[in-house]
């Protein structure tokens, strides 16, 4: 059971992150879904060196995935699949991408579940 002492405020994530203990070569990776509302302490230069926006999937972007996952390339007709399905709904996450070729052994299996979105 936790008690007071053990709740995680800001002043205590700032001490671990700037802990005594030497960490070489440590990479540090936070997200969030609200860096407005992020406290200026804990992403000042220093503390975060890059700051990368995860949008949503370009055509092209999804093309590069699938090829990774599918080990090829696309073809001509599949890559115009995929630019037809991201000119329709631009709004496609690299998250939903990503589960949907996990979840299909073929490219056009994929792209068929794809262009039902």
């Amino acid at each position: 059971k936790f008690g007071p002492k053990d709740k995680l405020n800001l002043s205590g994530l700032l001490n671990v992150l700037d802990g005594v203990v030497d960490t070489p070569g440590r990479i540090l990776i936070m997200t969030t879904n609200h860096p407005e509302k992020l406290d200026p302490a804990l992403i000042r230069p220093g503390r975060v060196n890059k700051k990368l926006l995860l949008g949503h999937m370009t055509s092209r972007q999804a093309q590069h995935m699938m090829e990774h996952y599918f080990g090829g390339s696309l073809e001509a007709k599949q890559k115009l699949v995929v630019d037809e399905v991201f000119k329709a709904n631009p709004a496609i996450s690299p998250a939903q991408v990503e589960q949907l070729c996990a979840e299909y052994d073929e490219v056009g299996d994929m792209l068929a579940a794809l262009s039902s979105m």
